[in-house]
């Protein structure tokens, strides 16, 4: 186990990582194992996802996630609906908020500069073994708190996971502050209401939905959430972000926020 520790304005090499992107003023976090811990315990609906991200269930669940995507342009097809949204980013910084375990990193170009963040660690830790070459910056970490200084990153992305995030304007905001003037947020997931299109509420039997998910798929605690959880999109990117639009996306299951920071400028 490589522990080290990294503080803001760093330009040395600590341990086997090169200094990445700069951090918030008087901040200093443990490295272990190729990994930045900004945060190692949640509280909310981040602790819930966390737990299920962290768990065999989500293996398990895996595979219907991609049975979806498929539906819609297949796995590359269905995540490129989103990526097409950034900016030209070659040579520049991106920040993931969600990277789970790297699947849009294998879809961008090889010189775009990635820091990722996520509440899960083994996903990210796949993410980490997946890329070993890739000069990926890893920390383990909340969208609600990004460890980052403003204005460091020329776009953020965030895909799945964003409807069950604890406080989604709170890390919508965080988004804004850490992208540069005139830099593009891209923000993207299923309905938040997808829970109604389950084959026992379309039946009327929606007990069947809550069976199926808990015994299959989530478990008890992440099932609550995915059939309690509620979220106003479009009153959430007004609140945190400047000039936006939301597109629908997978043959509208989906949306896509694309916006700008908070008065940093006008999106085209």
């Amino acid at each position: 186990m490589n522990v080290t520790t990294r503080s803001c304005g760093a330009s040395e090499r600590v341990g086997d990582m090169a200094a990445g992107p700069p951090l918030r003023p008087g901040r200093r976090y443990p490295w272990r194992d190729g990994l930045m811990i900004v945060q190692e315990t949640f509280t909310g609906k981040n602790r819930i996802a966390a737990n299920f991200y962290n768990s065999d269930r989500w293996q398990q669940f895996r595979p219907l996630e991609q049975l979806f995507l498929r539906c819609f342009g297949g796995l590359p097809g269905a995540r490129r609906q989103i990526l097409r949204h950034l900016p030209d980013l070659r040579g520049r910084w991106l920040l993931e908020v969600g990277i789970g375990d790297g699947e849009n990193v294998a879809l961008l170009p090889r010189d775009v500069h990635i820091a990722g963040v996520d509440i899960a660690q083994r996903p990210l830790a796949a993410c980490r073994d997946r890329f070993p070459n890739r000069g990926l910056f890893l920390a383990l970490a909340e969208g609600e708190h990004l460890p980052f200084a403003d204005q460091t990153f020329d776009a953020a992305l965030c895909v799945g996971g964003f409807n069950f995030f604890t406080d989604p304007v709170a890390a919508l905001a965080e988004m804004s502050r850490v992208v540069k003037p005139g830099g593009r947020i891209v923000v993207a997931d299923e309905l938040p209401n997808l829970r109604d299109y389950g084959w026992g509420h379309l039946l009327g039997f929606p007990q069947f939905d809550v069976w199926l998910m808990e015994r299959f798929w989530f478990g008890p605690e992440f099932t609550q959430l995915a059939l309690t959880n509620e979220l106003d999109v479009a009153a959430v990117a007004r609140q945190a972000l400047g000039p936006h639009h939301i597109r629908a996306i997978w043959r509208g299951f989906g949306y896509c926020i694309v916006g700008t920071p908070r008065h940093h400028g006008d999106y085209s």
